[in-house]
């Protein structure tokens, strides 16, 4: 989604409007129909575009320091009319799908407060479109309390080329790790908003949740049930009824739902494994073993079998014939 707040941030930023529309394959007056939803593919390019133009800018930094409230879209505003950080995650977590194909875990633990993105694996979210998004909340948790708080880390697949930069502006430690996180004390996720209203958030939450519904409606079970399950098998969770759960259904209501689509959990279950596999392999360095266990299977022999089902080659020789 881009709502009219990218006309400030452009300008903020000093980013030629048009050019960077029509590098992106969109429409040079795109910004006079703000707001629009864009499909993935299409807003990928768009932030691919913007990096493309930023000349000497880094994206991810100068779009922080060009963020402020009047900027945000209503689900992003919600977080504002929290009452500290942890409730304003949970809030934007829940309505996350309206801004796009990316989603937030929250880990509300008894000392840190971790958020981890996640996005289906057979799409690759432009990198300074993540590292934006890890930002945001640095920005959010300081503009909201008034406090220089900063994270315990962060963590992403790629070091940014301007590291002491963002060391500066994060005021934390970046780790290199497969997921793109941020983790912050938990004492920080309890500092009061000042910004909070309890008033406001009524005022947003029903369209917010409308918009939601429609969303949701519009897509089919099966293709819901895909974007559960991308979180619920790393997490050991891709059972019928936690799936359905999710999805505010029964587990019986599921399967029938996903009969008559002409499908079945089971194969739903395995399709989306193969799809996890295969990024794996592709992307990461893990060991076999390690991506038996993500997959929730009991052992790596147990893997390969299923492997070599969905693809008729080993997950080694797959390895090997898709090295970047």
């Amino acid at each position: 989604m881009l709502n009219p707040g990218w006309r400030i941030l452009f300008a903020e930023m000093g980013l030629p409007v048009a050019d960077t529309l029509r590098a992106a394959g969109l429409s040079p007056k795109l910004f006079d129909e703000l707001p629009v939803m864009l499909d993935a593919e299409n807003y990928f390019r768009f932030w691919d575009a913007m990096e493309a133009y930023s000349g000497n800018k880094d994206v991810p930094l100068a779009l922080a320091n060009a963020l402020d409230v009047e900027v945000f879209s209503p689900p992003l505003y919600a977080a504002v009319c929290s009452h500290n950080l942890r409730q304003a995650t949970h809030r934007v977590a829940k309505f996350k799908a309206l801004t796009g194909p990316i989603t937030i875990d929250v880990d509300d633990g008894a000392s840190r407060l971790k958020l981890t993105w996640n996005w289906p694996p057979h799409l690759q979210p432009p990198y300074p479109l993540l590292m934006s998004e890890v930002l945001f909340w640095v920005f959010l948790a300081r503009k909201c309390t008034r406090m220089a708080i900063n994270p315990l880390e962060i963590s992403t697949p790629v070091l940014p080329q301007s590291t002491p930069a963002y060391l500066d502006y994060i005021g934390a430690p970046i780790r290199r790790d497969e997921a793109v996180s941020i983790t912050f004390a938990n004492r920080d996720a309890e500092h009061p908003f000042i910004s909070g209203n309890d008033a406001i958030w009524s005022a947003f939450e029903p369209a917010l949740k409308d918009q939601l519904s429609e969303l949701q409606n519009s897509a089919s079970v099966s293709e819901r049930v895909r974007v559960a399950l991308h979180r619920a098998i790393p997490a050991d969770q891709a059972s019928a009824e936690h799936v359905a759960s999710a999805l505010s259904m029964t587990a019986r209501t599921l399967q029938r739902r996903l009969q008559q689509e002409g499908t079945s959990f089971k194969a739903l279950v395995n399709s989306t494994r193969s799809e996890l596999a295969k990024t794996y392999l592709r992307n990461t360095e893990l060991p076999l073993s390690e991506i038996s266990f993500l997959l929730g299977y009991a052992d790596p022999s147990s893997f390969n079998r299923a492997f070599r089902e969905w693809t008729r080659t080993t997950p080694e020789r797959y390895r090997r014939t898709n090295e970047p």
